[in-house]
């Protein structure tokens, strides 16, 4: 099949243009409508931000899901070191300005993690179920940076009432009850046994004659004398 276009420019008419067979030149063109709604923004953007308000939403997410299952963000991390012995500390920081260093950590690996006192879930991954203490960077594998707003984070979480609090159970091997049969009543002391004073002045002292008569005299107005036995 040929198609003929004839165009006109004023008076002045252009040779009909003719095209060859379309198995020749297989080449399609399509024709859309322009979208009448305003500028969207890109997929990615919308998504950061919403997780970025809302943190807890990634983890629900079947990204999340199909990345990481069930298992924590730092289950089999391995930081890339020379030499056959790991470092005995992670890095200081994985993200310095705009540069990413070559393994960064099971957090700032991932843009749609975010630390926030709010997203319970992802704490919980950096806390022992048994004893309740944050486990060590050298443990999880995320940098020093991460690791300090991840303690402030379980800190203020468990101020707001979102994470339990865990008490370390103490035991006491010294019994302080008084059943026991090593304790008894306490003995008096020897000086009770006997009804005598703790101390010696705490016992009876007969007064000199001459200071009972000079007390008479002071207050023989005042003194009555005693009717009955001696």
């Amino acid at each position: 099949m040929r198609l003929a276009w004839t165009l006109k420019a004023g008076t002045q008419s252009i040779s009909s243009i003719s095209f060859l067979q379309p198995e020749r030149f297989p080449f399609r063109l399509y024709s859309t409508e322009a979208s009448q709604a305003g500028p969207t923004e890109p997929v990615d953007f919308d998504r950061k931000l919403r997780f970025k308000e809302k943190p807890w939403e990634y983890l629900e997410s079947e990204e999340y899901i199909e990345r990481y299952g069930n298992k924590p963000i730092w289950f089999g991390y391995r930081r890339n070191h020379k030499g056959q012995i790991p470092p005995q500390k992670t890095r200081r920081t994985c993200i310095r300005g705009s540069k990413v260093c070559g393994n960064p950590c099971p957090i700032c690996r991932d843009p749609n993690l975010f630390v926030d006192y709010r997203n319970v879930k992802l704490l919980e991954q950096f806390i022992c179920p048994h004893m309740g203490i944050t486990y060590h960077p050298t443990h999880t594998g995320v940098c020093m940076r991460k690791y300090k707003h991840l303690t402030e984070a379980i800190e203020k979480a468990r101020n707001s009432g979102l994470l339990s609090s865990y008490i370390p159970f103490t035991t006491f091997h010294e019994d302080f009850s008084n059943q026991h049969p090593a304790v008894t009543k306490t003995a008096p002391s020897p000086a009770l046994q006997n009804k005598a004073a703790w101390y010696e002045w705490y016992e009876w002292q007969q007064p000199p004659e001459k200071e009972i008569q000079r007390i008479r005299r002071i207050y023989k107005d005042y003194l009555k004398e005693e009717s009955g036995p001696p």
